[in-house]
């Protein structure tokens, strides 16, 4: 009863807090009436500045997102040649892998703030919803410019949510079928969208979702019932600068699967909720740029199985600042900082608090129209962990040069570190035990990356690149079985050296479009101490990837298809078995006859291959997803 009784608590505030922001806007407006002399509205620049990043970057747009249908972002990630470590479908545990790097070294940023959870280090990436995504960015490697956190070992996946000016009503429903007779519907979805510009100033965005998944391709127990909303509210004033609250919920019901053909009876309640505060000015002055974000992330997770129960409320409090600089054309700059307070109440790690800083600065140097250099800065501590995280990157662009050469060189270096996570230093359960000895992970990296873009008729760009990465990374955290129990320790140090390389082109006007993206990545145990791994290669991680995408756009269709490659994975870091590799091929079609509405469909799987993820956990085979879209 406490806990529904905190979920209304946490919506009421959330209320309270947007009447205050509308009576602000209001007062505000009445205040500027004298200067308005106009009835129009000022919205800010979409961009005030485009900073020359040289990170190895794939940014994917709200289009391209929706034309494609994704189920979640972890099905997106996998399009683009980021494996996908799974045991089973919709709202089920599903991580990415980037570079050989999971969990808490791959970190998550939604609007600004970092949502990597303190407990787990991990992110669940099923409180999302696809339909309130504007963009995707997807950073690959240890190498990023960013300010809003610091701490990346595999890389960074920047989510920027959805915001819409004009008064509509969107609703989204759709089914979906692994074509079993006992359930032919497996999964039943239905969102709503509501844009509502109360004036000219002031805007609101809403957002409702329901999902029902029966999971029923596995012979276990693995339904999932959730349901999302977010809410955002945005009051524009003066030139450019805007407030807004917003606050995202999720609530999922889960069974969880065990391994196959087990009869399981794990389940799971997740609760989450992210109020957040946040103020942009564009034009502080003509050379300053401010953003600022103050958020709660409140999350309480429920576990019951047939020997055990818990509980874990975590709070989490974050002040997050950003300045962009740009005093000349050669020197721009942009900084920020992070002040995290997080509060957990756990069965199994405890009444603990942390508290976290973490400060950053890039600066970016251009000496002529060949040589620019870019230097990101940061440091980071929390409780008793420090560290300090320079990065550089040396850029050689011919083009400023010659027309004829569309190359860029871009050669890089950072330091990594990696704090233990709450659980890794105070778990408390049967046979496990956290170690608060723990030091932080740590390691070095470099890149070389080769760009061409080549420029065609229709000005669209046909991009080519090519990325060598090397990795050593020392201190990495293992849970090692001793003395009859399992403990986490600083064991383990690897070499990592791989290749990345991804084309992009668009032809005939942007009406067919094709992408490339593929990794090869050798992995080298390096723990002296343990004989039988010394010189193995890394478990559960793929020496290849690869993603092909082909789509087809026009006025009132358009379709594409995508086919991935997952190569073998070993077990164990032993290297004697291994999973086999796999191909999956999906499709996806859309018909919108008129601006009202939409029909698509999407298929996956089609050559109904039976893969695993992981060892024993069944993978769906062949499924389809039939949907409507329609605007009031």
């Amino acid at each position: 009863m406490n806990n529904y009784f905190f979920r209304i608590c946490t919506f009421f505030c959330a209320f309270l807090i947007s009447g205050n922001t509308i009576c602000f806007s209001q007062d505000f407006e009445h205040l500027q009436q004298e200067d308005q002399l106009k009835n129009t509205m000022v919205l800010p620049e979409i961009t005030t500045y485009i900073p020359s990043s040289l990170e190895n970057k794939i940014t994917i747009k709200s289009e391209q997102i929706q034309n494609h249908h994704y189920q979640n972002i972890l099905q997106l990630l996998s399009d683009y040649s980021v494996q996908i470590l799974s045991y089973g479908d919709y709202g089920l545990e599903q991580k990415p892998s980037i570079r050989g790097f999971t969990d808490e070294t791959v970190r998550v940023v939604v609007d600004g703030v970092c949502m990597n959870n303190p407990q787990t280090g991990t992110f669940d990436f099923s409180t999302i919803n696809m339909n309130n995504i504007e963009e995707i960015s997807i950073v690959k490697g240890g190498y990023n410019e960013g300010t809003e956190d610091e701490g990346a070992v595999g890389g960074v996946i920047y989510i920027t949510t959805k915001k819409n000016f004009e008064k509509n009503i969107i609703s989204d429903t759709k089914i979906k079928t692994f074509f079993n007779p006992q359930t032919p519907l497996d999964l039943i979805s239905q969102n709503f969208q509501f844009s509502i510009p109360f004036n000219q100033n002031l805007f609101a965005n809403f957002d409702l979702a329901a999902t029902k998944a029966e999971n029923n391709f596995q012979a276990n127990n693995s339904k999932v019932y959730d349901a999302h909303s977010n809410a955002n509210i945005t009051s524009y004033f003066g030139n450019g600068n805007s407030f807004s609250i917003s606050d995202i919920s999720y609530l999922g019901f889960k069974n969880l699967p065990g391994p196959e053909h087990s009869k399981n009876l794990e389940k799971q309640q997740d609760f989450q909720n992210k109020l957040t505060l946040s103020l942009f000015s564009p034009n502080v002055s003509p050379i300053f740029t401010l953003k600022s974000n103050l958020s709660w992330n409140y999350s309480q997770r429920f576990y019951q199985s047939k020997t055990e129960k818990s509980e874990h409320k975590l709070n989490d409090f974050s002040l997050s600042t950003f300045f962009d600089f740009f005093t000349v054309k050669k020197f721009k700059q942009k900084a920020g900082f992070t002040i995290d307070y997080v509060y957990l109440d756990s069965t199994n790690t405890g009444n603990r608090q942390n508290i976290s800083f973490t400060a950053k600065e890039t600066s970016q140097i251009k000496f002529n129209n060949l040589i620019s250099l870019n230097i990101p800065f940061g440091f980071k501590f929390s409780n008793k962990n420090f560290a300090l995280l320079p990065k550089l990157a040396l850029s050689f662009d011919f083009k400023g040069i010659t027309q004829k050469l569309p190359l860029q060189i871009i050669i890089n270096a950072y330091k990594l570190t990696q704090f233990p996570t709450m659980d890794d230093l105070y778990w408390k359960g049967s046979n496990f035990f956290g170690n608060e000895n723990l030091k932080p992970e740590t390691g070095y990296g470099s890149e070389v990356s080769f760009n061409f873009n080549f420029p065609n008729a229709n000005n669209s760009g046909n991009l080519l690149s090519l990325n060598f990465f090397t990795v050593y990374y020392e201190n990495k955290i293992q849970w090692s079985y001793n003395n009859n129990f399992w403990q986490p320790q600083n064991v383990a140090s690897a070499f990592y050296f791989g290749i990345d390389f991804s084309l992009a082109a668009s032809l005939f006007q942007n009406h067919l479009n094709f992408s490339l993206n593929a990794e090869y990545l050798y992995t080298k145990l390096l723990d002296k101490t343990n004989r039988l791994t010394y010189g193995k290669k890394i478990m559960w991680t793929p020496d290849f990837t690869c993603s092909a995408q082909v789509s087809v756009n026009f006025t009132k269709w358009n379709a594409g298809f995508c086919a991935t490659y997952t190569g073998k994975r070993y077990i164990s870091n032993l290297n004697i078995s291994f999973l086999e590799p796999y191909v999956l091929l999906s499709l996806t079609a859309e018909f919108h006859p008129n601006k009202i509405i939409n029909f698509y469909f999407r298929g996956d799987n089609l050559l109904n291959t039976k893969y695993e993820s992981i060892e024993n956990y069944k993978m769906p085979g062949i499924n389809a997803t039939f949907g409507v879209k329609i605007l009031f």
